[in-house]
């Protein structure tokens, strides 16, 4: 199991976390943040999401910016897991971080879905996480989450986490509409991935179209689903239309 093992946010002198929060101007920014927080506590991965509505189902449409394996919530949601889930419901009843262990889950029950989640979770190393509801200016709920293989975070850890989470998803909220940022978030090369996916292209036809190899194109349609926190392609473009980034 991995411990804390804290690196420094900052190679310049008297630069707060703060400090590095406020400089945050794009989605790009506050992922390349919370990646090094992230690291900086011994986690793996994270996750900014807003808490569902009753009537959603799907973890990839409450994603803002995370780095959790697209394969990872593609099943997730595939196995609808999201509907009773413990942990959202503990994030909706209070405001105190919820601690999830792997360990804990009961792999009895009769309708499989924990045996399932379980399984699943474990074979993509989530074997600890931390979950921290937060609100941001307009009232709007949501959680912000570490996770990986290190042990248990203690008391002190979780309070400054909460700390962070916190200031992470008020930022979030200033920044959330990536329409008037989309030069500095997706470069031309991606835009124009983008733009052939969302006109039903495989990665194989943009290569021929774009005179890139298939490769290439696989790796910048990667880096779109991480700069908007999109699960998938098809999430990605969903993402990119209702922003204004494509049309």
């Amino acid at each position: 199991m991995k411990t804390r093992h804290v690196v420094p946010l900052s190679q310049e002198p008297g630069v707060t976390l703060l400090d590095r929060v406020a400089d945050c101007n794009t989605s790009y920014d506050i992922l390349r943040l919370t990646r090094d927080i992230t690291k900086s506590y011994g986690f793996d991965y994270f996750s900014i999401i807003r808490l569902p509505r009753s009537d959603e189902r799907y973890l990839s449409s409450l994603s803002t910016i995370s780095n959790w394996p697209p394969e990872l919530v593609g099943t997730y949601d595939q196995l609808g897991l999201l509907e009773k889930s413990p942990i959202m419901d503990a994030l909706r009843r209070s405001t105190k971080p919820v601690v999830w262990r792997l360990e804990d889950m009961d792999r009895n029950q009769a309708d499989g879905r924990e045996e399932k989640a379980a399984t699943l979770f474990a074979a993509h190393g989530f074997h600890r996480s931390v979950y921290i509801a937060t609100q941001d200016p307009s009232g709007e709920r949501g959680a912000v989450s570490f996770s990986g293989t290190r042990d248990t975070p203690t008391d002190p850890e979780l309070m400054e986490l909460s700390y962070i989470a916190n200031r992470i998803y008020e930022k979030v909220s200033e920044i959330r509409e990536p329409a008037a940022l989309a030069d500095q978030i997706l470069s031309a090369r991606e835009r124009e991935c983008l733009h052939w996916t969302a006109s039903g292209k495989t990665s194989s036809e943009i290569a021929i179209i774009l005179g890139l190899s298939e490769h290439t194109v696989n790796h910048y349609l990667s880096a779109v689903c991480q700069k908007l926190g999109a699960a998938n392609r098809a999430h990605a473009v969903a993402r990119a239309i209702r922003s204004g980034i494509l049309d």
